[in-house]
């Protein structure tokens, strides 16, 4: 005789053969080992008081080994965001210094038994400077070829602070502001950018301009 099941009783079979089928699939996995590719951003960090010049591979190619359930776990639990790395500069003399900067495994920290096999690049070539301010005077451009010496009458702050590398803040001898109109009369001015990684303790400055008058001539002397 034929006995229709339940509704609690169809759904317990259910949930009986798909937890079956997950452990079976499970422990098929676990025996079977596999390979992970995964691209992470570098990420480098300096002592104070440096900094890194230019441009240099920000990412790594990551490559992890690892049995089914481990992998799995990893992937779920825990994936990996990024690559850090503290650069040491004890030791270096003079400045900018070049360093070679070598990536190992134990830079990566996988979850589990999770291992790394392989990075690219496994080396990254850096440029580190001081970092240093000085105080510069502004030095304010026109939108006309008069020289500033004969229009403006002043500028408020006339000088910044200058905070940069030293190879770059060193060679610098006043700071440009963005280019003027000298009709304006009196006119709050950016600061022009000077690229390098360098910053100013002002965004903008205060110019107050006139307009020069030729001398009169004088065509009789007495």
């Amino acid at each position: 005789m034929k006995t229709d099941l339940t509704r609690p009783e169809k759904a317990g079979r259910v949930v009986l053969a798909l937890l079956v089928g997950t452990l079976i699939w499970g422990a098929a996995i676990d025996d079977e080992s596999f390979s992970v590719e995964v691209e992470l951003p570098l990420i480098l960090e300096t002592a104070d008081g440096y900094v890194i010049l230019g441009n240099y591979k920000d990412s790594v190619l990551v490559k992890l080994n690892g049995f089914g359930l481990d992998m799995l776990n990893h992937q779920i639990g825990s994936p990996l965001t990024r690559i850090s790395r503290s650069v040491q500069i004890s030791g270096t003399q003079s400045f900018p210094a070049d360093i070679t900067l070598k990536l190992t495994a134990t830079d990566v920290h996988p979850r589990g038994s999770v291992v790394v096999s392989r990075l690219e690049p496994d080396q990254v070539s850096l440029s580190i400077d001081t970092v240093i301010s000085r105080r510069l005077p502004v030095s304010v451009l026109s939108s006309d070829e008069v020289p500033a010496r004969f229009r403006f009458v002043s500028v408020e702050p006339g000088h910044v602070t200058v905070t940069g590398p030293s190879s770059v803040v060193l060679l610098m001898d006043s700071v440009t502001t963005e280019e003027v109109d000298t009709g304006s009369g009196h006119a709050t001015v950016s600061l022009a950018f000077s690229g390098g990684m360098v910053a100013y303790s002002e965004e903008s400055v205060q110019v107050q301009i006139y307009e020069p008058v030729a001398p009169a001539e004088c065509s009789d002397w007495q």
